[in-house]
C-alpha cells in the first residue's frame, strides 16, 4: 500500500533518516529516530497537525499493521516499513509549522478576557459531564475534588507564582511534582505542562524577559522530562521550543480573536482520553501569567507558594 502525506510537522527530519517502531496504535505509530534518539509520529486525520507529526489520511486504515521493533527508513522521499506492504511518500508534502509564538495574545484585551472566560466554563462543563478525575475548577479550592486533583493542586499554584516572578528554580521545584503523575500514555501532570508552556508560548511575543524564562525553564525541564514516558517526553521536548499541536494552536488563535472559541475548545478537549482537557488546563492557566489584568482563577492569590 502506497500512501501519500498530506503534511509534514516543523520538527520531523527532511533528509533520510533510519527509525524504530516505538509503538502502534489505531490512528497513530511513534518512530523512534535512530541517530536523535526523538520520536516522530505518522498520523491518520484529517486536520489533526502535530510538529513531529507525519500526516496521513486512509479512513479503514489502522496503524497496528506495524509492529513494535520494526525498522523503517525513509529514503530519497518515501518512507518505508521493513517487513510491512506499506509506504508513505513525504514528497512534495507541506510543511505545518505552530504559530503559537507568533500570536502576542494580549491577556488585557476585553475580548480575549471573554474568550478566556468561556474556554474556562466550557472545560468545566466538560469536566463535569466527564467525570474526571482532573477538575480544573477544583485546584483552586482547598482540598476539593479527587485524589489526582488534590494533588496536583499545589505544584501547579507554585508554578504559576514562580512563573511570575521569573523564578525558574521555583518553577522547577514545582515542575518536578508534576512529571509522570497521573495515569496514562501521556500523564496528566505532563499534559498540564504542556498546555502550560503553550499559554506562556502565546503571551510572550518579543518580550526578552519572558522569553529567556521560557528557555531557561524549557531547557531544565527537558532534562527532568527523562522520568515520564518517551512518548510524553517527545511533546515536552517540542513544547519548550514553541511547537505545538493543531488543535492548542488553534485554541490560543481563537482565544485572542474571540472567534470560534467553543468550536476550537471543543476540537482540543476531545484529544485522547482526558490529555486534551488537561492540556486545555494548562493552556487557560498559562494565558493568565505575567499580566495583573489577565483573568486570574478566582481564589487563586500569585503571592501564595
Amino acid at each position: 500500500m502506497h500512501l501519500r502525506a498530506l503534511s509534514i510537522g516543523e520538527a520531523v527530519p527532511r533528509d533520510n533518516f533510519d527509525a524504530v517502531i516505538h509503538s502502534a496504535f489505531d490512528t497513530a505509530v511513534n518512530l523512534r529516530l535512530v541517530e536523535t534518539d526523538r520520536l516522530i509520529t505518522v498520523l491518520i486525520s484529517q486536520g489533526y497537525e502535530l510538529p513531529q507529526g507525519i500526516r496521513i489520511w486512509m479512513k479503514d486504515l489502522s496503524l497496528q499493521i506495524l509492529t513494535p521493533g520494526l525498522s523503517a527508513a525513509a529514503r530519497g522521499g518515501i518512507l518505508r516499513f521493513d517487513s510491512a506492504h506499506l509506504s508513505v511518500d513525504l514528497r512534495g508534502a507541506p510543511i505545518w509549522k505552530c504559530r503559537i509564538p507568533e500570536l502576542r495574545l494580549d491577556m488585557s484585551s476585553p475580548v480575549a478576557q471573554q474568550a478566556w472566560s468561556l474556554g474556562w466554563s466550557l472545560l468545566d462543563q466538560e469536566q463535569q459531564r466527564r467525570n474526571t478525575e482532573l477538575r480544573a475548577s477544583a485546584l483552586f479550592q482547598s482540598n476539593a475534588g479527587a485524589a489526582l486533583t488534590r494533588r496536583i493542586s499545589q505544584p501547579i499554584r507554585s508554578l504559576m507564582s514562580s512563573s511570575n516572578e521569573f523564578d525558574v528554580l521555583g518553577a522547577m521545584h514545582a515542575a518536578q511534582k508534576m512529571i509522570g503523575l497521573g495515569p496514562g500514555v501521556t500523564p496528566s501532570g505532563d499534559d498540564i505542562l504542556i498546555g502550560f508552556l503553550a499559554g506562556l508560548w502565546s503571551i510572550a511575543g518579543g518580550d526578552q524577559s519572558q522569553l529567556a524564562f521560557l528557555h531557561s525553564f524549557g531547557a531544565k525541564l527537558v532534562h527532568a522530562a527523562r522520568q515520564t514516558s518517551e512518548i510524553s517526553r517527545t511533546y515536552i521536548y517540542h513544547a519548550t521550543r514553541g511547537q505545538f499541536s493543531s488543535s492548542l494552536t488553534r485554541l490560543a488563535a481563537a482565544i485572542e480573536t474571540g472567534n470560534a472559541v467553543e468550536e476550537a475548545a471543543q476540537a482540543a478537549m476531545r484529544i485522547g482520553h482526558s490529555s486534551g482537557m488537561d492540556s486545555v488546563t494548562g493552556l487557560l492557566i498559562g494565558l493568565c501569567i505575567w499580566n495583573p489584568k489577565a483573568p486570574i482563577i478566582p481564589t487563586l492569590s500569585l503571592a501564595e507558594k
